[in-house]
């Protein structure tokens, strides 16, 4: 459990040093993980956590792009039933805080975010 805290503060340390969170960018980064980690224990316990990652990811890729969009985002939490789990105003402040402005995450910052 204590590792499981360690390596938490680890990733939230690191994403506020990449590019400055406000406080509930940070919230919504933590519980956006938790949402994920909940659904892939339930759903993906078999499988390696980077199969997971890769497959949330390609779920949620703009078509024949190397992003991921704020609607996709949405998709495939409605997809795994967690809409009533994280708002969409918190999956909005992940977009516009770590996004490009057009409120798109490339693929390789959310795969290192989840």
């Amino acid at each position: 459990m204590l590792l499981a805290a360690t390596t938490r503060a680890t990733r939230t340390t690191i994403i506020r040093q990449s590019r400055a969170l406000s406080s509930q960018g940070s919230d919504a980064v933590e519980k956006l993980r938790s949402v994920l980690e909940e659904y892939r224990l339930q759903n993906y316990a078999q499988e390696l956590p980077g199969r997971f990652k890769k497959d949330i990811v390609r779920a949620a890729t703009v078509e024949n792009t190397d992003r991921i969009a704020v609607g996709g985002m949405e998709r495939v939490l409605s997809n795994i039933g967690a809409t009533n789990k994280i708002s969409s105003t918190e999956i909005n402040t992940i977009f516009q805080e770590l996004g490009n402005g057009t409120g798109e995450i490339s693929i390789n910052r959310f795969s290192s975010l989840i």
